[in-house]
């Protein structure tokens, strides 16, 4: 058991350090387009020593990821079921769905006084960027990665689990993650009041939460944030300012449902990611 465990964890540090390495990668470089600075939901630059502090703990997460993913393989590889496009798609949904709750529940515990230091690193940024996506305490990656392993376990007692979909969910909660944080509003105006923007989150979304600490607790859906009372009024307006390039300039700023958007040519100038 051992010796399988050291003999897989250096391919799964490998794989899964490439896989983040090169969603950060393109995300940064994504964000330095024209277009991402023009659009950017907080108007501000990066604190200074975010960049190094979220560094660090990008790097532990990597290493701590391998460990837990690793032992989740040597545990549960055994216990998948044979692909088919229908159990595929059932185990993505499963963990989708069940990951969204976890997420919502351990992140709103997270932000009481009691747990707040087990979470307190992903807030090093008020201003997101990519490598945010990376930057968690060990404590909190061990709670919501080995939670999403738990479920999969559990799911695997009554109903087909396949590994491509666990892979899919994966690889999807890594993309949108750093473009959740990537702090650039891609999505058009009219998204947040369709069916489409009931159900699933903008980068506005997570940007409001980095900057306001209480609300939004959700991970890629607002519906439980709107149906606990944990939205915030004013999203759908910070969300077409970002769009129309006059995203926020102060954190803690609040915009009145009825207040009018300023027009895109009196957007101020935008700052470097890493200027102060």
């Amino acid at each position: 058991m051992v010796q399988g465990f050291l003999r897989l964890l250096p391919l799964v540090l490998a794989v899964s350090g490439a896989i983040k390495a090169l969603g950060v990668a393109l995300g940064w470089k994504v964000s330095q387009l024209q277009a991402a600075q023009r659009r950017r939901v907080y108007r501000r630059a990066l604190a200074p020593g975010q960049l190094r502090s979220e560094a660090r703990a990008a790097l532990t997460v990597i290493v701590g990821d391998a460990l837990l993913i690793t032992a989740f393989r040597m545990y549960q590889d055994a216990r998948f079921a044979p692909f088919s496009w229908q159990a595929t798609l059932l185990t993505f949904a499963w963990m989708f769905v069940m990951f969204e709750v976890w997420f919502y529940v351990t992140h709103r515990l997270m932000h009481t006084r009691a747990l707040y230091w087990v979470h307190a690193q992903h807030h090093v940024a008020q201003v997101t960027n990519p490598l945010t996506s990376l930057s968690f305490s060990l404590m909190e990656r061990f709670v919501l990665l080995g939670g999403g392993f738990l479920f999969v376990a559990a799911a695997s007692t009554f109903m087909p689990v396949t590994q491509a979909g666990v892979l899919l969910y994966i690889l999807t909660n890594y993309t949108l993650n750093v473009l959740g944080h990537g702090n650039t509003e891609w999505l058009p105006e009219r998204f947040v009041a369709s069916w489409a923007g009931r159900l699933f989150f903008t980068p506005t979304f997570h940007a409001l939460h980095h900057a306001r600490y209480q609300g939004h607790y959700g991970l890629f859906t607002p519906m439980l944030d709107r149906w606990l009372g944990t939205a915030f009024d004013d999203y759908p307006q910070v969300h077409a300012r970002a769009r129309a390039g006059n995203g926020l300039e102060r954190m803690g700023e609040r915009i009145r449902p009825e207040e009018a958007l300023p027009t895109p040519g009196a957007a101020a100038p935008v700052q470097g990611l890493g200027t102060p």
